[in-house]
């Protein structure tokens, strides 16, 4: 044998001796993974359990309706205010007079139309009766004018004129309707795909600590807000009736419920990872660990929803990507698996 033809010999099997050497490396490195020691603390049972996706708002409380009452328009100058029948903070029934103008003026321009109508009547033209019959209609209404009722039901929260005082125009009185109360919040512009009509709100307030109020969105504006490049969505909640006395104006902080499933097997998000868009736990059986992929539906932020991947009963692992830093010292997880570091966990919104 030449000397060229040993070197070659000799090359070959030092390479066969390396690849045994990585072969039985990572035949051990695997072996370790499987064979780690796996604390009680760190796996759970999974479990089926009900879960909320929730968005977060704040705003303030304000009535179900506000208006701002004023007299019709008048021809010209100010009537005196003969009187007013309600106070501030008093609760009146809908069409109960509120506030009355003096009638004088009102009442003379009337009967001079009437006057003027039973006169047409007797020897006017048709052009000439349906022309008093007009004007009566007009004296008639600028009488009934002379009195401000209310709207609806509610509370006088606002008189702005006083009586023997002088009523040109503008507002003369405030009412509320706070039957009901609502609060009006802006929305994150990523959460507006998930807000939607009906859904159920909770609601808690500053002045009422360890209370929550049930409530449901009853209106999303159909344009969003842009300030300085923060967009935001503005949507109305209607709180339910309660016996709480909730003052108007109180701060709030909402809990939209977006999304809620029940009897699903839900783990924490820590035991989730995701590798190049696919999702593993880690199952544990018979002492070792095993990559199992899944598919995950909703999440709270710290808990996610388990759609198909897992049975209840299953033990996982609390934190796969601790675990497997801990256990691969940084060595890729065994094929089919991942590594630690790669991809993204999934979060919450």
């Amino acid at each position: 044998m030449n000397k060229k033809n040993l070197i070659i010999i000799v090359s070959i099997v030092l390479l066969l001796l390396a690849a045994g050497v990585i072969y039985y490396r990572l035949l051990a490195s695997n072996e370790a993974v499987n064979q780690a020691e796996i604390r009680p603390k760190q796996t759970i049972k999974v479990t089926p359990g009900s879960l909320q996706q929730k968005t977060s708002a704040t705003g303030f409380v304000a009535p179900l309706e506000e208006k701002r009452l004023s007299f019709p328009a008048r021809g010209s100058g100010s009537t005196k205010i003969k009187e007013i029948y309600v106070e501030e903070g008093e609760r009146v029934m809908e069409d109960q007079i509120l506030i009355e103008l003096d009638k004088t003026a009102a009442q003379l321009q009337y009967i001079k139309a009437q006057n003027s109508y039973n006169r047409s009547k007797i020897n006017g033209s048709a052009t000439e009766i349906e022309e008093a019959r007009l004007n009566l209609v007009l004296s008639g209404e600028e009488l009934e004018n002379t009195e401000l009722k209310a709207p609806f039901a509610g509370v006088i929260t606002e008189i702005t004129v006083e009586e023997g005082g002088h009523y040109t125009s503008g507002t003369a009185a405030v009412i509320i309707d706070n039957s009901r109360l609502t609060i009006e919040v802006l929305i994150e512009e990523s959460d507006i795909p998930y807000v939607k009509l009906g859904q159920p709100v909770l609601v808690t307030l500053e002045s009422l600590p360890g209370e929550v109020i049930s409530g449901q969105v009853v209106e999303i504006a159909d344009q969003v807000v842009n300030n300085n490049n923060i967009v935001t969505l503005p949507l109305t909640v209607l709180l339910e009736q309660s016996d709480f006395d909730i003052k108007i104006g109180s701060s709030a902080d909402l809990d939209i419920i977006t999304g809620q499933v029940d009897n699903k097997i839900i783990v924490p998000i820590t035991a989730v990872i995701n590798r190049n868009g696919q999702e593993f736990v880690m199952k544990v059986e018979n002492e070792r660990s095993q990559a199992a992929p899944v598919v995950t539906g909703l999440t709270d932020g710290l808990r996610i929803v388990i759609e198909s991947g897992l049975e209840a009963g299953e033990i996982i692992i609390i934190n796969t990507f601790q675990h497997n830093k801990e256990v691969t010292s940084g060595e890729q997880f065994r094929p089919g698996g991942f590594m630690p570091g790669m991809g993204g966990m999934k979060g919450g919104r």
